[in-house]
């Protein structure tokens, strides 16, 4: 019984709006447990669960009826995922967050980009800074350790940069071996 109870309790308590029905539903539940008779008990459980499964149906419907991007990116955003982005297909949008460019049968998605690095620096905390010929400029994410060794004298360098899982970048240097998880800051 007390599962039941659980139950009901987790799913109405996650629902969006209907407040009053919910806690209509929410409260007829836990009026059922203090209920000392078995039979009783189970009477008001199977009086209260109708109630409690038309609230989370609505609550499903409601739900589906409603668009992704108004519902704040689905479940995954619950746990600090963006939704996806559509497909990148210019290079000065690549790593640009979140690009709302439309790809209806137009070029096809780019997943990497390979520039000449302009300018190499390293901030206070060591983090590798790359200004790219494009304009563009990546920076060594915060979680990255890798060290990363350029002398002026070794001249200009190439660097790909191409799109790994879950939103993230990966920068490889012609003629390093190793990969540095990188962000566009510009």
């Amino acid at each position: 019984m007390r599962i039941v109870l659980l139950l009901t309790v987790s799913a109405l308590s996650i629902l969006p709006a209907e407040a009053n029905t919910a806690r209509d539903a929410l409260t007829a539940v836990a009026k059922c447990a203090e209920i000392a008779t078995t039979a009783e008990r189970l009477q008001c459980f199977d009086t209260a669960a109708t109630s409690a499964k038309a609230v989370l149906d609505a609550a499903q419907q409601q739900a589906q009826a409603q668009p992704e991007e108004e519902s704040g990116g689905g479940l995954l955003s619950w746990f600090g995922f963006a939704p996806e982005a559509k497909p990148v297909t210019k290079p000065e949008d690549f790593g640009v967050s979140p690009v709302s460019v439309a790809n209806s049968g137009g070029p096809p998605e780019i997943t990497e980009i390979s520039a000449k690095v302009i300018e190499y620096a390293k901030n206070a905390y060591g983090r590798s800074l790359f200004i790219l010929d494009n304009g563009q400029i990546w920076k060594q994410v915060d979680g990255d350790s890798t060290e990363f060794y350029y002398r002026k004298s070794d001249g200009e360098f190439k660097v790909t940069i191409e799109k790994a899982i879950m939103g993230s970048f990966s920068l490889y240097a012609e003629g390093k071996s190793g990969k540095i998880k990188v962000r566009r800051v510009k």
